[in-house]
């Protein structure tokens, strides 16, 4: 396996995890009334946005065979986001982590370390920055757009 096809794999993986995670799924069953709908919703849209644009860039690094800096990016994003809920500074619930969500952020952070590894060397080691490919399809980007409302809906009102 290239090194770059890794990368992408631990990119997916990263998405996934991130969105077995999601408010009112199967393991965050938290609540957050201190927020107000904005607040949870701007969350929501980053988180989302995470998610699908990670799924997005691990389709063309595989199909390009070129990663640039983005996952590098992404990355640092996960780790964040993993870190803040662990060090339990942002979001705070009244209701505890559970043990399983604990471990899946854990799981997220050592997804989101690997990713910043391989995606520096890589950037390092290669000449070419971008990730270049074909734009997807407007289709494709109304279907991921959808979808991406839809998640920020319910994730939002289900963290209420």
């Amino acid at each position: 396996m290239t090194p770059v096809r890794a990368l992408s794999l631990l990119v997916a993986l990263s998405a996934v995890n991130l969105a077995l995670m999601i408010p009112g799924g199967f393991v965050e069953t938290r609540t957050f009334p201190g927020y107000s709908v904005a607040v949870l919703a701007a969350f929501n849209i980053f988180l989302t946005c995470l998610g699908i644009g990670s799924l997005v860039l691990s389709y063309r690094m595989l199909r390009t065979g070129h990663a640039g800096l983005s996952p590098v990016v992404a990355g640092v994003a996960y780790v964040a986001v993993y870190a803040l809920d662990l060090a339990h500074i942002f979001p705070i619930a009244k209701e505890p982590m559970s043990t399983t969500l604990a471990a899946m952020e854990w799981v997220g952070t050592i997804l989101g370390l690997a990713v910043i590894g391989i995606g520096v060397w890589l950037a390092l080691s290669n000449d070419e920055a971008a990730v270049s490919g074909p734009i997807p399809s407007r289709a494709l980007l109304l279907t991921l757009g959808s979808a991406g409302v839809l998640i920020v809906v319910f994730a939002t009102l289900s963290a209420m």
